[in-house]
């Protein structure tokens, strides 16, 4: 794999990285400040998280990246596996946080704390 492809890669995590560590941020603030979260914006840093890794970038780990490293280094087949099935449960993840959140939203601070564990 070329290493351009290798850098959209690395590129492509920290940048859902960077949304998955704002999102507790957020939630902080507005804790701190006394107020309820801007729901509009997490619920599109979840649409986000939902459209992006899961339906673009997992696929391409998972129909070209590992495909390749599992013929170069078939050592490594459990650890992709293991990949996979991250990805695979990622999507039932994002569900459950959006269902979470409506619920926090539509329900309001009886509801926050579980929306912040999760």
């Amino acid at each position: 794999m070329r290493a351009h492809a290798l850098q959209i890669i690395r590129d492509e995590h920290q940048a859902l990285a960077a949304m998955l560590r704002s999102i507790p941020l957020l939630l902080t603030q507005s804790r701190r400040d006394g107020r309820l979260p801007d729901f509009g914006l997490l619920r599109a840093m979840l649409f986000y998280i939902d459209e992006f890794p899961e339906r673009l970038h997992h696929t391409k780990e998972s129909q070209l990246l590992f495909p390749k490293v599992r013929e170069r280094c078939p050592e490594l087949g459990p650890v992709l596996d293991r990949l996979d099935a991250d990805h695979g449960r990622g999507e039932a993840a994002i569900r459950e946080l959006e269902h979470l959140l409506l619920a926090f939203e539509v329900m309001g601070e009886s509801r926050r704390q579980a929306f912040e564990d999760a």
